[in-house]
């Protein structure tokens, strides 16, 4: 492999996670004579195709600057290929950044929602194909099924659940138990299609490419035999003739076009009778994305060449080749559906497989060898149960008075904080600041090493003096993030208490230590971090549920009507573990509103990120991060006692 300092034309970046969709964009490339170099945060992948290794930051946060400082190195703009839909959504996320300096598959930032089944299924629709007849259905709240039964229900997106949580419901029984079993999954909405059903029904995959121009290609179809798991998992063994199978072609052109979509893409859809029926797109290559390049067109190195503007090959003759996703498919052999001795011959027939390939035989190999890779996780697994054992989490405050430069405007973290110490017997977290009869109060979960539950306490700050921790409220269970606010003459507290499984309003009867329940909102439910905000003589609760383990990437609204809190349909507002969950209270600044975010996608809480609210309404949500900052960048001073 040579190194990155020595390629400077010519570059193929292939970013995302290891398996068949990237060695099959690997190969590709490297057939079309592209330096091909592969970008992650985890072990490269061994392949004579491969002529780089970009290693990334094991914060996902730094990424973008690895690429531009990357790319900046080079004599000519590389192209990206995502080979994951997390890989799509950054690159499409940052398409004003990255666009420029390198080429990549893009919406102009509009994938997120594209990705959405539902307004993918309206936009194919309205371009006229086929499509069963669906709706999204919030099973928060009831609701009557518009469509008649047999349904199918499924995640609405790719990155809201996987295939295997995909639902048949034949009766109003099946209904019942599938909408339990997702909620407690931690569903809140699901997309329900008419179901497809015939004696000779079968799934399709037409992969194709798009170009700036509006050139759309889709030079075969790939008729899906098996899948794993069985029925609605992976492809697993499939074929693949050229040509548009039992769709209309210029139709399906026609949507990839209004979508705006540039790049790789896989459309599934569903033959039944003579007809097919659209399901979804994908907006990067399909993992069985090598077929065609063995079949004789090569999507990726063509889409590669129309992108800097050279001319792309015509589509000849191609053969039909058999497709073969080994290490899935021949887990059917145990399940009793294929004899391992016809497995074997239909393994021997196929010309185009997931890792195998007489010519690069290394990716093939080391997915059955991984002992480097096993060494790297076991080891890690070690650190952690060690820090586990031996290193209790502890958390601390910091605070600074208001002046100078705020925390999220450019050079805010360079004033210094100062460090409140924890006492013997409590550490502190989730502060929020409230000011009442001209002195300032501190909140915050003040957690008990001794009960080891989090309460709610509090510090007084009377004329810059630091006065001592106290507790301000207790429940049987853990506390935390005490969202503090003032309301006509009255002081209000919000705090997380999940574990007592609703959502308590307490009112101040007497400031700052007794507080009393005025309210109790979503019983037997479990929300966490839950902040108001009021909004265009509107109140809003923004939140995030718990179901079964913790997700920290739906950041969900609800708007109250009455005594009721009921979803916005556009609900999750935010889907990415690096923002969603709340940090504390909106901020208002020379009209402008902004939201703090935990960044979660490492470790819980490990930054703060900064977004600003650019549009809100009950039917749109649309916010913009433009600065994250990480605990260790945070200067502190000596602890102390008073503030000047």
């Amino acid at each position: 492999m040579k190194s990155l300092s020595k390629l400077k034309k010519n570059i193929a970046i292939v970013l995302g996670s290891k398996g068949v969709n990237a060695t099959g964009l690997i190969r590709s490339l490297g057939l079309s004579g592209a330096n091909v170099v592969y970008a992650s945060d985890y072990s490269p992948i061994q392949s004579k195709f491969l002529s780089g290794y970009l290693r990334l930051p094991d914060d996902k946060n730094k990424w973008l600057k690895a690429f531009v400082d990357y790319c900046e190195t080079l004599e000519e703009m590389p192209a990206i290929f995502p080979c994951d839909d997390q890989a799509a959504y950054f690159l499409d996320d940052n398409y004003d950044r990255l666009k420029g300096i390198c080429f990549f598959s893009n919406a102009k930032g509009k994938v997120r929602k594209l990705s959405d089944k539902t307004v993918m299924a309206e936009m194919a629709a309205a371009c006229g194909v086929l499509v069963p007849e669906f709706v999204k259905i919030d099973i928060d709240k009831e609701f009557e099924l518009p469509l008649p039964l047999p349904v199918i229900l499924k995640p609405y997106a790719a990155v809201a659940g996987s295939k295997g949580d995909i639902r048949i419901c034949r009766t109003k029984k099946d209904l019942e138990v599938a909408i339990t079993k997702l909620k407690k999954s931690g569903y809140t909405q699901l997309m329900v299609q008419k179901l497809l059903e015939s004696s000779t029904q079968h799934e399709i995959g037409l992969m194709g490419m798009s170009l700036p121009d509006g050139t759309v290609i889709i030079p075969g179809t790939i008729n899906k035999i098996r899948s794993y798991p069985v029925g609605r998992g992976s492809t697993s063994y499939a074929k693949f003739r050229q040509g548009v199978c039992c769709a209309d072609e210029n139709a399906l052109i026609d949507f990839v076009r209004s979508t705006g979509y540039v790049g790789l893409f896989d459309i599934e859809m569903m033959v039944d009778g003579d007809k097919a029926w659209f399901i979804e797109i994908n907006f990067r290559n399909g993992q069985y994305g090598f077929t065609p390049t063995v079949s004789g067109y090569n999507l990726a190195g063509n889409w590669f060449k129309g992108i800097k503007g050279s001319q792309i090959d015509e589509i000849g003759t191609l053969k039909e080749v058999y497709y073969i996703n080994e290490r899935e498919d021949y887990l059917h052999t145990k399940s009793g559906l294929i004899t391992k001795k016809e497995w074997k011959k239909q393994f021997k027939s196929a010309e185009a497989y997931g890792m195998f390939f007489k010519g690069d035989q290394m990716p093939f190999i080391r997915q059955f060898v991984k002992i480097p890779d096993r060494v790297v996780v076991f080891f890690k697994k070690i650190v952690s149960r060690f820090k586990d054992l031996f290193f209790m989490e502890e958390w601390n405050l910091a605070i600074r008075k208001v002046d100078g430069t705020p925390l999220f405007e450019e050079g805010g973290e360079d004033r210094p904080f100062t460090l409140l110490k924890n006492s013997v017997r409590y550490w502190a977290a989730d502060p929020f600041l409230i000011s009442h009869n001209d002195k300032d109060y501190i909140f915050f979960e003040m957690f008990d090493r001794l009960k080891r539950k989090g309460l709610i306490g509090f510090r007084e700050i009377n004329n810059g003096e630091m006065g001592k921790m106290k507790v301000a409220y207790e429940s049987s269970r853990h506390l935390s993030f005490p969202f503090v606010f003032s309301h006509e003459n009255a002081i209000y507290m919000m705090p997380e208490s999940s574990l007592e499984r609703n959502v308590r309003l307490l009112k101040a009867e007497n400031f700052p230590n007794d507080w009393q329940t005025f309210k109790e909102w979503f019983p037997d439910q479990r929300f966490c971090d839950s902040v108001l905000l009021e909004h265009n003589d509107n109140v809003y609760m923004f939140t995030q549920r718990i179901e079964g383990k913790y997700n920290f990437k739906d950041l969900l609204v609800f708007k109250k009507q009455g005594e009721e809190w009921l979803p916005l349909n556009i609900n999750p507002v935010v889907k990415d573990d690096m923002r969603a969950r709340m940090a504390g209270a909106f901020i208002s600044n020379n009209g402008e509103l902004h939201r703090v975010g935990q960044d979660c996608s490492e470790n819980y809480g490990s930054a703060i990120t900064f977004s600003k609210v650019t549009r809100f309404t009950d039917l749109e949500y649309i916010e913009e991060p433009y600065k994250q900052i990480v605990a260790m960048n945070i200067k502190l001073c000596n602890s102390k006692k008073r503030f000047d």
